[in-house]
């Protein structure tokens, strides 16, 4: 048990450190941002920045499910990248379809990726809403 513990945990420190480096990536944009919606045609580049930046946050999320996939083969639950990787995003979007299981021997890990999955997702909710704020003025970093 304390073996899934340490991995489970070295993974979701890795992960976060993944997302967190894409959000400040993007938040240093944000005084781009700023820039881009004070000039005209703002209301058609509003949506082209909320969707770049939801694209950008899912391109750090396949990374941090690629993680998983990659740990599940290192401690040799999986033989098979496909199978590893289709556990890892089940088990990451809480998903949990069953079909494909852990052993006893690493279990408690597949509830350590849906723990990490929630913090993730959570981190990018939080972070698009701040977002939307800024994009669309309702922000309390508005620009005075």
């Amino acid at each position: 048990m304390l073996n899934q513990i340490v991995v489970g945990s070295i993974i979701i420190i890795l992960t976060i450190i993944v997302q967190v480096i894409f959000l400040g990536i993007l938040s240093s944009k944000f005084e781009l941002i700023r820039q881009l919606e004070s000039k005209d045609y703002k209301h058609m580049k509003s949506p082209i920045i909320i969707i770049l930046s939801v694209l950008w946050l899912v391109l750090g999320i396949t990374i941090d499910m690629w993680i998983w996939a990659f740990a599940f083969l290192f401690v040799g639950e999986f033989n098979e990248l496909e199978e590893a990787l289709y556990f890892a995003i089940a088990s990451f979007t809480t998903l949990g379809f069953g079909d494909v299981i852990l052993s006893h021997q690493w279990r408690i890990m597949g509830a350590l990726s849906a723990v990490n999955g929630l913090l993730v997702f959570g981190l990018n909710a939080a972070f698009l809403v701040e977002l939307m704020g800024i994009t669309w003025g309702k922000s309390r970093h508005k620009r005075k």
